[in-house]
């Protein structure tokens, strides 16, 4: 039913599949499930599978089940930054964040005590000028930071404080724009102090709209669970002002880069920032270095319909070029259970 090649020479490993035309989903499920050792193995040291031309795979349903025939377990995205949708089961949008804007490489939810092991992307169309997906190899960038950065930063660790505008607040809020019913799945702000609670944050109401959020403080670097290397594991780069003026110049997004800096000096409660431990704030040059070095990291691909992209998400960072036209990605947020 199926063969495949492996080019194992270049970064991401591809599979290049060739599939018979009377292949269906459970067949496709059958032989992923008999190959989900080296499925495991390839993401343990490499942190990157570009999946082409299993064509049988061609929505959120099918992409979520041959997910599942790997025995990897899907999970939702509490607490998540990105504005997205579910489109079937625990399958999401990659995200809602306008076309004209890039995403900077990250690694998902690395500020959150419980983040995804891995993530995998679908593309189910791809019809546009620009959108290439971005991916960065986190263990060249640790290896390339200078031991002082390294050192303060794992001595201290680091705690996010997000400021969450009500869906009623939305617009006054610059940079990247998700309400806080949205990150919490709830209008009920009792029930938001509860899983915060639960989580280990801090909720603080401002004028009864915006939401404070303190999260636990965590580790800089995170060892991985099969390589036992401390990696480089936070967004000290992504969320401070400094951070997202330099993204928005970078986009040539004048207006943005306009509100943040008002927003800076008029009304900072509006606005997220990462502390160190100790309770002192990443300076601008901190976080501007970090940004600048990690985006020389970028790597840029293409993906094409039917290509499914697999990440460890400690591993490899991702994120996204500008773009115009259509661009309709899928995403899974994974629980590796050999991790366990």
């Amino acid at each position: 039913m199926f063969s495949r090649n492996i080019n194992d020479q270049q970064f991401p490993i591809q599979w290049n599949i060739k599939q018979n035309t009377s292949a269906t989903l459970t067949d496709a499920c059958a032989w992923f499930s008999e190959l989900k050792t080296e499925l495991y193995s390839t993401l343990n040291t490499s942190g990157a599978l570009l999946i082409k031309g299993l064509t049988c795979i061609n929505n959120a349903e099918t992409f979520q089940k041959l997910l599942i025939s790997t025995s990897m377990q899907l999970r939702d995205y509490v607490g998540g930054t990105s504005p997205r949708e579910q489109v079937y089961g625990k399958i999401m949008t990659a995200t809602y964040t306008p076309p004209n804007w890039s995403i900077p490489l990250h690694q998902e939810m690395a500020y959150t005590h419980n983040p995804p092991d891995r993530i995998a992307f679908f593309c189910h169309s791809s019809n546009c000028i620009g959108g290439e997906s971005t991916l960065g190899n986190m263990q060249n960038f640790t290896m390339g930071l200078p031991a002082q950065i390294i050192n303060k930063f794992q001595s201290s660790g680091l705690q996010l404080r997000r400021s969450l505008p009500s869906k009623k607040t939305l617009e006054k809020k610059p940079g990247i724009k998700k309400p806080w019913e949205e990150v919490f799945n709830t209008c009920d702000k009792t029930e938001v102090d509860k899983i915060a609670k639960k989580k280990g944050w801090k909720t603080e109401w401002i004028d009864d709209t915006v939401l404070q959020l303190w999260q636990e403080t965590l580790p800089a670097l995170k060892t991985h669970a099969i390589l036992k290397k401390e990696i480089w594991f936070n967004q000290a780069h992504f969320f401070p002002p400094i951070s997202l003026m330099t993204w928005a110049k970078h986009d040539q997004r004048q207006e943005d880069y306009e509100h943040l800096e008002y927003a800076r000096k008029h009304y900072p409660h509006m606005l997220d920032m990462v502390f160190f431990g100790n309770g002192e704030p990443v300076t601008d040059e901190e976080a501007l270095y970090l940004f600048q070095t990690l985006k020389q990291h970028e790597i840029h691909l293409k993906l094409d319909p039917t290509d499914i992209l697999i990440l460890d998400n400690t591993l490899v960072a991702h994120g996204r070029t500008a773009f115009s036209g259509e661009r309709n990605i899928c995403v899974a947020l994974i629980n590796a259970p050999e991790f366990k």
